[in-house]
């Protein structure tokens, strides 16, 4: 199983964004993601750092690791700007990066004033749901070169020109709910599942199901402070997870990371 770096953005220097990551790149670290918040204020934290400026200075100064955004958000980045961004990243790290895509924060959690600050509006679950699936849907329209999407919240019209050669990266959906898990089964490359009460139900439930070639399963954690870095719970090896992606700080995890060295 491999095991993933998820870097907290949230007061984070990118000095120390891009050292940790390199850190991860001699160590046996999967992929490096970082999420894609704006703002610190919901958690306390003085700023935040954009996920593409970020994986951009990865990209430029890791050369093994896996790199990527977990996760895009639909509700606040269209799917031409959100292609382009990624796009770009990829140029810098052929091969090596991956594109994650969530529906946006619900109301009432500890996110939706991110949305709120930029006037976005809080949508329904349905809504949400649909809104990822269209942007998904447009996503592989940009890299088809399909020049229109009817979409209204996120089509386009006479598009051109938006990416280069490389093939669409490996899109991973961030999914805490079954009907978000279900449109990644559709539509995408692999989910990722925030630990919650309900992961050994949905766990269980996607064993029964006969997932597409390729389809990856991932877990998303929250490290304890103290925690050793590298070590996956038994409950996800017997469940027989994909990926275990676990959040680190790059101001005071670089040691722990460093540690996770390969011989």
């Amino acid at each position: 199983m491999h095991t993933d770096l998820v870097l907290n953005p949230f007061g984070a220097e990118l000095r120390d964004i891009v050292a940790i990551a390199q850190a991860a790149d001699a160590a046996d670290v999967g992929t490096v993601w970082i999420t894609d918040h704006f703002s610190g204020e919901m958690v306390g934290a003085p700023w935040s750092r954009d996920p593409f400026v970020c994986l951009g200075a990865i990209g430029a100064m890791t050369e093994r690791v896996d790199i990527g955004v977990l996760v895009a958000n639909v509700t606040n980045r269209h799917p031409v700007q959100l292609a382009s961004a990624i796009n770009s990243v990829q140029s810098l790290a052929p091969g090596r990066v991956r594109l994650g895509v969530g529906s946006g924060a619900a109301a009432g959690s500890r996110f939706a004033s991110e949305h709120e600050m930029i006037g976005k509006q809080l949508l329904s679950v349905d809504a949400r749901v649909d809104l990822l699936r269209e942007s998904i849907q447009s996503l592989s329209d940009i890299w088809a070169r399909v020049p229109a999407n009817p979409s209204v919240a996120v089509g386009f019209s006479g598009l051109s020109a938006i990416v280069d050669e490389a093939a669409m990266p490996r899109l991973i959906v961030g999914a805490s709910a079954w009907s978000t898990i279900e449109v990644a089964i559709q539509l995408a490359d692999g989910v990722n599942i925030r630990r919650t009460n309900r992961l050994h139900e949905q766990l269980e439930r996607l064993r029964s199901i006969d997932l597409p070639v390729g389809f990856e399963v991932s877990v998303l954690d929250v490290r304890e402070p103290g925690t050793a870095l590298g070590v996956v719970p038994d409950d996800l090896v017997d469940a027989g997870v994909d990926r275990y992606l676990v959040t680190v700080s790059p101001g005071s995890d670089l040691d722990a990371v460093t540690s996770m060295r390969r011989d």
